[in-house]
């Protein structure tokens, strides 16, 4: 038998092409072969791994059996499968792939795509929990993880990104993502108004209850702490709201953790990471470094509008580092380049030298960290 890591390998990551019925078909087909624990959904642009691990860390540290599923992964696909405060080890994995290969058989889970598999990989995993955290993909009714049964419905901050596969516009993109609603919905505090109002039109067309995070928890100044990201605190408002709907009985003390790698952490004292790649994630990273100058090291995937993110990070970039990103999605390098031309944003190639007196931001997504991470950790 292929283990999961080659099995999966052998399916490849890329989404542009996304059969919007394959994963409610082979639910439908197959749900009755699973026993899922209670799950909370995570679905939105921004903060949603955070989101879901603060949560399962707070549940963990309660005596709850948690598990938590995130995409995409830094270094290792084991990252995506968290349980009970660690990432699974591949003999749990392989395991878990041997059943769920018995149970829907190699022709089902060879139709299945990369995102998908994994995703049933991980409730034949997390079976038996008390609680799984299980992150969405794109988002939107259609997602692998929209068809699988909901206890609450977790709405991060929506904003713009894959505009080529969910729409141009904010109500457009919000639409797609909210049509998932199917149970009770709390969300985040929004940058666009339009988000609350289309989850309250769907809410109320559907029955079911929408809330906001500042409805259950308290304000956001009390998320607040001096050694994480500002935006860190909307991520834990709407955790610990969570926590308070499934009766759980949280304190914010507990709240104010940043469990997750990649969200601007900081692997040495003048180098922070962060897995961002899109405009919103950028105005919240330049809110941190507004009044510092930092040398960028950047690259972007083809997708992503990288000159409207390089134009909000400007005022604190003193230059660019471009790094190579071995990738089917990689964004040309002669675009970036004139790009960053364009707004007279000094460049160069990165060579894997840190000059220990310079302050270094390494942005542009789980990939760009990947491929620095693998050079950092190779010295």
């Amino acid at each position: 038998m292929i283990d999961f890591k080659a099995f999966l390998a052998s399916k490849g990551e890329a989404y542009s092409n996304i059969d919007v019925d394959r994963a409610p078909r082979f639910w439908s087909e197959c749900a009755h072969l699973f026993s899922p624990p209670p799950i909370v959904q995570v679905i939105g642009t921004n903060g949603k791994g955070s989101t879901g691990r603060i949560l399962a860390d707070f549940c963990y540290r309660k005596g709850l059996k948690v598990a938590h599923y995130s995409s995409p992964h830094l270094l290792e696909i084991n990252e995506r499968f968290w349980i009970d405060g660690a990432d699974a080890g591949d003999q749990a994995l392989n395991e878990a792939h041997k059943r769920l290969l018995a149970k829907i058989g190699f022709k089902r889970a060879d139709w299945l795509s990369y995102f998908e598999y994994a995703t049933f990989l991980a409730v034949e995993l997390f079976s038996g929990r008390d609680l799984a955290i299980m992150e969405a993909g794109l988002g939107g009714e259609y997602d692998a993880t929209s068809v699988l049964p909901c206890e609450a419905l977790l709405i991060t901050p929506i904003d713009y990104d894959h505009q080529h596969i969910l729409g141009s516009a904010i109500e457009a993109i919000a639409e797609t993502k909210l049509k998932a609603m199917r149970s009770t919905t709390i969300l985040a505090k929004q940058r666009h108004d339009v988000v609350y109002e289309i989850a309250n039109r769907i809410a109320a067309r559907r029955g079911l209850t929408a809330l906001k995070a500042r409805d259950l928890a308290p304000s956001l100044e009390h998320f607040t702490t001096k050694d994480s990201p500002q935006f860190m605190a909307i991520n834990r408002q709407l955790a610990f709201a969570a926590a308070v709907h499934l009766k759980l009985n949280p304190s914010v003390a507990l709240f104010k953790t940043n469990p997750l790698r990649g969200r601007l952490t900081r692997v040495a004292p003048n180098i922070a990471i962060d897995v961002g790649h899109n405009v919103a994630a950028a105005i919240a990273v330049f809110k941190e470094y507004r009044s510092n100058q930092v040398t960028l090291i950047y690259n972007s995937f083809s997708d992503k509008d990288y000159k409207a993110i390089l134009r909000v990070l400007k005022p604190v970039v003193k230059r660019c580092l471009l790094i190579k990103l071995n990738h089917s999605r990689a964004a040309d390098e002669k675009a970036i380049v004139a790009a960053l031309e364009s707004l007279r944003i000094a460049w160069s190639e990165f060579d894997g030298v840190i000059d220990e007196k310079e302050e270094y931001l390494v942005f542009g997504g789980f990939g760009v960290v990947e491929a620095f991470l693998k050079v950092w950790n190779a010295r």
